[in-house]
């Protein structure tokens, strides 16, 4: 398991380089879709590419390389992963997104501040288990969709 580093900005900057740069286009191994579009790849920081498609490819076993099961828990559709911004309702804190070190995963199922997420148990487990930050375990405002590679 990767030793994400610590969440701020410093931290990442000297991980991940300033953000917008080390990005690579990653394939998933199973078909993603964004807004009903099929996706070919998907932009991420090459620090996390590697721990991404595992995180990706254990979904894909656990769904027994069944793309329809892969439908089935929301994984395949890709809310995104590199943007250029800052966290949601700050003007001063870099999002994760910017180092293309956080990922959304079932955004329509799984809304940023609803009370409650659908997040399937087989994907929350394969981004725990390379140690990447769940946004349904945050205190305060969850994030069900989001999964950041940094540590607390």
């Amino acid at each position: 398991m990767p030793n994400w580093p610590h969440d701020d900005t410093a931290s990442k900057t000297k991980f991940f380089g300033a953000p917008g740069t080390g990005l690579i286009q990653l394939t998933p191994p199973y078909q993603m879709f964004y807004d009903g579009h099929a996706l070919k790849s998907i932009k991420v920081n090459r620090a996390v590419a590697s721990s991404l498609l595992r995180v990706l490819t254990e979904i894909l076993d656990k769904c027994d390389h069944i793309q329809a099961n892969v439908a089935n828990i929301g994984a395949n559709q890709f809310g995104g992963c590199y943007a250029d911004r800052m966290i949601r309702g700050s003007s001063k804190n870099i999002s994760n997104h910017a180092f293309g070190a956080a990922i959304d995963i079932d955004p329509d199922r799984n809304p940023l501040g609803a009370k409650t997420g659908k997040m399937s148990p087989i994907v929350i487990n394969a981004f725990k288990r390379e140690g990447w930050l769940w946004g349904g375990d945050y205190k305060g405002r969850k994030d069900w969709m989001h999964f950041e590679a940094v540590s607390r």
